[in-house]
């Protein structure tokens, strides 16, 4: 018995040793400068949830591996190094986690100040995401304090403050000339008279572009509110304060195109595609802003310009083109079919309305072309085909051409005996 005792004391012993060396992981820690460069040799304290303190250096590269006691906490870290200010970090080493590895920069005065401001205002946003106003006003006031330069924050107090019914509070900070056009957003969002006067005063400080967002949505809010007139100022006034705003011309282009008014629509059309070539929204209603005033070979290079860019171009005239002509408001549906053929031949029934609508304005050789080119190019569209015959068999009873007329009303006929038009077709058909 003694001898396996002794036997087995060694094993208790590797597996006590061993259990040990599990509880404790090795953390990789690199150093750098604001730069990205390398840096060191480096102080480092680490601080245990426990209370075990470990002292450590980094090497002249700012890199260390050394071995920690995992814990459910995290240990406190403490860098320093002569000509930075010592900097706290956390570090959690879980128990049966993997091994780590620690990166920080050292950052100098300055830049660790401003730092600070920052980690404070993205603690003070996630105090509003969750809903607590007053320990968000704290932070940013916070990052304020070390950073008066962070307008984001002054921003976000002067909000706060107003949203708390304290808007003399709120603006206080903003009457400087650097911070004037935040007073306007905030009366803006405010719904405040005072926006018009902060909006001027933000202007004659040459912060104009800084607030052309927030006219371009006054803009927005006179659209709602059926003020076209208004708007069009509004849009006039942000596009002249950002000159790139193209969203602004536009707007002001769709304004005009909806009220039918052609010249100032096709004007701020032109500019958006200036400042965005590839607007397929402002090549839709340049498109149709020729087409609609008779001018079929601008519609259609607009119309090609469209097309390059949006496959699905010609299905939208398509559609427009036979909506009109079930309306029988043929002109327009002339148009648009005419630059259908002129960008694509094969649209069959881009053919077979123009053959319809030539016919009605006694343009009969034109009406026979299309009408022909639609059967031969849609043998399956039944809708179609019974009144292209009765067309174009009424066509050949006028041009005395006996034969064909018995050809095309007797197809319509097969097809389509009971239709409004079969007595007439008949009638025709007794006379040849």
């Amino acid at each position: 018995m003694q001898k396996l005792a002794l036997r087995l004391l060694p094993l208790a012993l590797i597996l006590l040793a061993s259990a040990a060396t599990a509880q404790r992981k090795e953390l990789n820690v690199q150093i750098v400068d604001m730069n990205g460069a390398e840096v060191g040799p480096v102080s480092l304290t680490f601080t245990s949830p426990e209370g075990e303190v470990v002292e450590a250096a980094t090497k002249k590269n700012g890199k260390l591996r050394i071995r920690l006691t995992a814990s459910e906490e995290p240990w406190k870290v403490v860098l320093r190094m002569e000509g930075y200010p010592d900097q706290e970090h956390e570090l959690l080493l879980n128990e049966g986690g993997p091994d780590r590895s620690f990166a920080a920069t050292l950052y100098d005065e300055e830049t660790m100040v401003k730092q600070n401001a920052i980690d404070n205002f993205n603690d003070g946003i996630r105090a509003i995401q969750g809903g607590d106003a007053e320990s968000a006003l704290e932070l940013f006031e916070k990052a304020v304090e070390l950073d008066p330069t962070l307008a984001a924050a002054h921003r976000t107090i002067a909000a706060i403050l107003h949203g708390m019914g304290k808007p003399a509070e709120a603006l206080e900070p903003l009457d400087t000339p650097e911070f004037v056009g935040m007073a306007f957003d905030i009366f803006l969002a405010a719904g405040d008279p005072r926006v018009e006067d902060a909006k001027q005063r933000a202007i004659d400080a040459g912060l104009g572009l800084e607030i052309a967002a927030g006219v371009f949505s006054q803009g927005v809010q006179a659209v709602r509110d059926s003020d076209d007139e208004r708007a069009v100022e509004l849009f006039t006034e942000a596009a002249s304060l950002n000159p790139k705003l193209y969203q602004a011309y536009r707007n002001i282009g769709t304004i005009h195109f909806n009220n039918q008014n052609w010249e100032p629509a096709l004007e701020a059309l032109e500019k958006t595609l200036e400042l965005d070539p590839r607007n397929t929204e402002a090549m839709r209603m340049r498109f149709f802003s020729y087409a609609l005033q008779g001018q079929l070979e601008a519609s259609i290079e607009a119309g090609k310009a469209w097309i390059a860019v949006n496959p699905t171009a010609g299905a939208q005239v398509q559609h427009q083109s036979d909506q009109l002509f079930k309306q029988e408001v043929y002109g327009n549906a002339k148009l648009y079919d005419q630059s259908l053929i002129a960008w694509d031949d094969s649209h069959p029934r881009a053919h077979f309305r123009l053959g319809v609508i030539y016919r009605r304005s006694a343009d009969s050789a034109l009406a026979k072309e299309h009408l022909t080119k639609y059967l031969a190019t849609a043998p399956e569209d039944e809708d179609g085909r019974p009144r292209a015959h009765y067309e174009l068999g009424m066509l050949a009873v006028n041009a005395s051409d006996a034969d064909g007329a018995r050809e095309h009303l007797n197809k319509f006929l097969e097809m389509a005996p009971n239709d409004d038009n079969a007595d007439v077709a008949r009638a025709a058909l007794e006379q040849l």
